[in-house]
């Protein structure tokens, strides 16, 4: 099924090249959605790369949920919350930026333990859960973060706040990899373009995970090398780097 998908992705780029307005905006959310979008926008040269995501939207509306509910506030009290990397395993939701009613999270859930740990690891499988749990994928969650997506391309981020997208890497402010697709902090001013939001605190936990997730996606992007027109390459990956369960 990866293989089918990643070849479909080079031929819905070709198709994109071939007839999409320039303006197009294309979110891939195939599984692995990182590398599949990244795949797209190769093969279509045209179109300009800010115009590509991978989603990370339903990933960042699971940490919200997760934080408030361990806060005991409502969803929308939760904010700057950022889902860093691939959209797999390796995933960083980061809670160090992230703001409860206006304040840091440490400083409203002081549980070190359970952010380090249950929290991240819960964001980071909780596709796979829900699907050992119901029999099937959370479609209509997924439904709905796609529009949440598209809706902050298309809607001022409020002031101070952003959201997450993966985007293209070229000229990031963090010393990502160039030439990769990565969920980052974004904002817009609602004209369908973005910005990746510069200077969020990078503490040694939030490096660490964030440079696991990089060296996953450059190695997804070796296995791909003949659908994105670099030789040479070659698949080291051991195991399926899809969300458990997923498709």
């Amino acid at each position: 099924m990866k293989c089918i998908l990643n070849t479909f992705m080079f031929l819905q780029g070709k198709a994109l090249n071939a007839v999409a307005s320039e303006n197009v905006k294309v979110l891939v959310v195939g599984n692995p959605c990182n590398t599949n979008a990244l795949i797209c926008m190769k093969n279509a040269p045209r179109i300009p790369k800010k115009n590509f995501h991978a989603l990370t939207r339903l990933d960042e509306n699971r940490a919200k949920c997760q934080l408030a509910l361990k806060a005991g506030v409502f969803y929308d009290n939760v904010s700057n919350v950022t889902i860093w990397g691939n959209h797999s395993t390796t995933q960083v939701p980061d809670f160090v930026n992230a703001k409860i009613h206006g304040k840091p999270v440490t400083e409203v859930i002081k549980d070190k333990k359970w952010l380090e740990e249950e929290f991240t690891e819960t964001v980071q499988k909780r596709g796979g859960a829900l699907i050992k749990k119901w029999g099937r994928s959370s479609a209509a969650s997924t439904a709905v973060s796609i529009a949440d997506a598209m809706k902050s391309l298309v809607t001022p981020t409020r002031e101070g706040d952003w959201f997450s997208s993966a985007v293209y890497t070229e000229g990031n402010p963090y010393g990502i990899d160039n030439d990769l697709i990565f969920s980052m902090p974004c904002r817009s001013k609602g004209d369908g373009d973005y910005e990746i939001v510069p200077d969020l605190q990078i503490n040694e936990w939030l490096a660490t995970r964030i440079k696991k997730s990089e060296e996953e996606l450059i190695s997804e992007r070796s296995c791909v090398a003949h659908l994105i027109g670099q030789d040479n390459g070659y698949c080291d990956l051991t195991e399926d780097t899809r969300l458990p369960g997923e498709q």
